[in-house]
């Protein structure tokens, strides 16, 4: 069954209907953030994308040269920054491998059962990621408990978890990218702009 919605433009003109493949409207869903987007968000946001990929301009606005991920498009910004309130995480990749639909607290999860495994006690990781942390099962005041690493947690906001990521990511020497995105806000760094860290490790 297909899901149709409208597009609503402002001109006298009938509001057309674009009729959506089940398979399509499933992709929708799975790229919104719950309780913000709405179909015509997502959408926007693809075909804005997609209008930086081809370098095309419209009503005014310039979306990108043709080369993806340009970087005088992206702001590139250096490890343990503080201009991460009001953003998004978008995608989180560590040692090649890329984690699925993460956002910063889930990233500083991930980041911890790794860590567990490759610095093997829960010592090495408490000095090694700065993060609030109780060996075993604790589930109150914030914190929840990661069976993975037999260890608990507590949430912090978008600038700890980014910082922390890092902080593991240098422990396990492995490199670390985080892409994300300003949300449209006054109070933003970058209102609506897209974002990177990166850390290597130094060659030898």
């Amino acid at each position: 069954m297909c899901v149709v919605y409208a597009l609503y433009e402002r001109r006298s003109i009938p509001v057309p209907t674009i009729t959506l493949s089940d398979t399509t409207y499933a992709k929708l869903k799975a790229a919104a953030e719950p309780f913000v987007d709405t179909e015509d968000s997502v959408a926007s946001r693809a075909l804005d994308l997609l209008l930086e990929r081809k370098g095309i301009s419209l009503n005014g606005k310039h979306f990108g040269n043709g080369h993806a991920g340009a970087s005088d498009k992206v702001v590139r910004l250096s490890v343990g920054t503080r201009d991460l309130t009001h953003t998004r995480l978008l995608s989180a990749t560590v040692g090649g491998t890329e984690f699925h639909r993460p956002d910063w607290n889930s990233l500083l999860r991930d980041m911890h059962i790794m860590a567990r495994k490759q610095l093997g006690s829960f010592e090495a990781v408490r000095k090694s990621s700065g993060a609030n942390l109780k060996q075993g099962r604790f589930e109150s005041d914030g914190y929840r408990y990661l069976p993975e690493a037999d260890l608990s947690i507590q949430g912090c906001d978008s600038n700890h978890s980014c910082e922390r990521a890092f902080n593991l990511a240098k422990a396990m020497n492995l490199p670390l990218s985080v892409s994300f995105e300003w949300r449209n806000k006054d109070e933003a760094s970058h209102p609506g702009q897209s974002g990177l860290i990166e850390w290597q490790p130094e060659k030898k």
